[in-house]
């Protein structure tokens, strides 16, 4: 009888196993991603095999494609962004609740911060607007000075990851300097002053999680770059050097 009735509790358990599948995420979803530059909402649509989850960020930035893991509800995964040649790891958890997530992201241990999501009811729904296009750089070789910084110069970054390569195309006008800072996510507006040898300048790049601004500081030594440093909205500083290019 005892046996028997083992038997029948097991063929319960078994067949109630499909209770405990897991949650399906797939579709489309507005995530907002609260950093340590403020709140954006992007559009993300997830794809789900069992436990395998992927994904896609749809942003001004472009698209991001991503991979992770399902658990249960529980999400977790993690991407790369390069901001203006500088690598950083983000890593996202998350619990499913329904047509909401609720979660937590690393900032490539630089920060912290939550996160949320809320299921598109319409799946066919207009994606976020397309990005306007960055002006377009202004060739400024033949208005290069010693000592000044009009000119095109190659910028190497100091990341945590090692050294990433950049560009940057500088003017100048009694003091007011502006350009384009160029990247593997494309090139940025920059603008700032130059107070004799002493450089400043800010840029604010369009990334998934949404605007980050840096600070790039430095001393004008003829055609070199020296001391800089880059101050990123939150999340720490860098050093950077530049090189004047010679045309």
């Amino acid at each position: 009888m005892i046996r028997t009735r083992l038997i029948i509790l097991t063929i319960g358990l078994l067949t109630a196993a499909p209770a405990f599948a897991q949650t399906n995420v797939a579709g489309d979803w507005d995530f907002t991603i609260n950093s340590p530059q403020g709140s954006n909402t992007t559009r993300v649509t997830l794809k789900q095999d069992a436990e395998k989850l992927s994904g896609l960020f749809k942003s001004p930035a472009g698209e991001l494609p991503f991979t992770g893991t399902m658990d249960g509800s529980d999400m977790k995964f993690t991407f790369t962004i390069n901001f203006q040649g500088m690598p950083l790891d983000i890593a996202m958890t998350g619990k499913v609740d329904g047509d909401s997530i609720v979660g937590k992201a690393n900032f490539g241990g630089f920060a912290e911060g939550d996160w949320t999501a809320k299921r598109v009811a319409d799946t066919a729904a207009a994606a976020p607007p397309a990005p306007t296009a960055a002006p377009a750089a202004t060739d400024t070789a033949s208005t290069i000075s010693v000592g000044g910084i009009a000119g095109k110069w190659d910028v190497t970054v100091k990341t945590p990851g090692g050294e990433i390569p950049a560009s940057a195309t500088f003017s100048e006008d009694a003091g007011k300097v502006s350009g384009m800072f160029g990247g593997p996510m494309g090139d940025v507006p920059v603008s700032g002053t130059l107070e004799g040898h002493a450089l400043k300048v800010t840029m604010t790049a369009q990334t998934p999680q949404g605007p980050m601004t840096v600070v790039l500081t430095g001393d004008i030594d003829g055609d070199t770059i020296a001391n800089g440093k880059a101050d990123v909205a939150g999340m720490g500083q860098m050093e950077w050097t530049a090189k004047r290019t010679k045309q």
